[in-house]
């Protein structure tokens, strides 16, 4: 054995030797795979991967609580470009956040009947969220109330969809965003906090992309023509976080708990 060690070493020593009188060959080596671009899985899809906490407050220091760009914080709602339909209807509204907030007699579907919140209302709590990715189907789970949905990625929207609470959602990527377009709502939720409608016919759109390994932008545009008469968007960003996901759930149970003996009894009665 011994010997044969010495004889292998000797053989490598002479290929060495010669090797610099020989022509230099170029030898193939293994085909390495490409490194994917920052932010980009190696398969080329965005990298969605971790725990996002929801950055609620914009550069003022103040909660965001509508998509309307032109004014984020709320100030002044009844100045969104809605229809007479829509502007009839938020003259009703009895909003917990923004410039028209009050607990006295809220009408909010969420804090009333605990009633999910809908797209694209659900990013604005303040909690947080995940994704898993598979090739036919991406899933976003949402801390606040546990809810779920299911992105296709492998099919367009149905001719006539069933109108429900999140719609029917299809996705795509370019190049580092994940597109998700959104139809088939029901009427039932609000788009904001501030208590803005939306119709049947509302359609969402959302382009997803991380900015930076620590943060991740939401880019949302609202085009409903029965109740808005232009389309309008607004983003916000979230934050990568180590905090895990709890248990979350809107239980009606305790909504009238919190009214009865805490929301009440600050609440002035009439004619005082």
């Amino acid at each position: 054995m011994r010997i044969r060690k010495v004889v292998w070493i000797a053989s490598i020593g002479a290929v060495l030797a010669c090797s610099s009188i020989l022509p230099a060959q170029s030898v193939p080596g293994p085909a390495k795979e490409k490194a994917p671009q920052p932010g980009l899985m190696s398969g080329g899809m965005p990298d969605l991967s971790g725990i996002w906490d929801a950055d609620v407050k914009g550069p003022e220091g103040v909660r965001v609580n509508t998509w309307d760009a032109a004014d984020p914080f709320a100030k002044h709602p009844e100045q969104a470009p809605m229809t007479p339909w829509a502007a009839a209807k938020f003259k009703g509204v009895r909003p917990p956040f923004g410039a028209l907030q009050t607990f006295d007699n809220t009408n909010d579907p969420v804090q009333r009947y605990c009633d999910p919140p809908g797209v694209p209302r659900i990013y604005m709590y303040p909690w947080e969220l995940t994704f898993i990715q598979t090739p036919k189907i991406v899933y976003i789970l949402y801390e606040f109330t546990n809810m779920w949905r299911a992105i296709h990625m492998d099919r367009g929207h149905p001719k006539d969809p069933e109108n429900t609470w999140m719609g029917d959602s299809v996705g795509k990527y370019e190049g580092d965003s994940f597109v998700i377009d959104t139809i088939g709502f029901n009427e039932k939720t609000w788009l904001d906090q501030t208590g803005h409608p939306h119709s049947d016919a509302l359609h969402v759109i959302e382009r997803i992309r991380r900015l930076s390994h620590d943060e991740l932008e939401l880019s949302v545009t609202i085009d409903d023509p029965k109740a808005y008469t232009k389309a309008f968007s607004a983003t916000k960003v979230f934050r990568l976080t180590t905090a895990p996901m709890g248990e979350t759930l809107c239980a009606y149970s305790e909504m009238k708990e919190f009214q009865e003996n805490v929301v009440d009894k600050t609440q002035t009665s009439p004619g005082k």
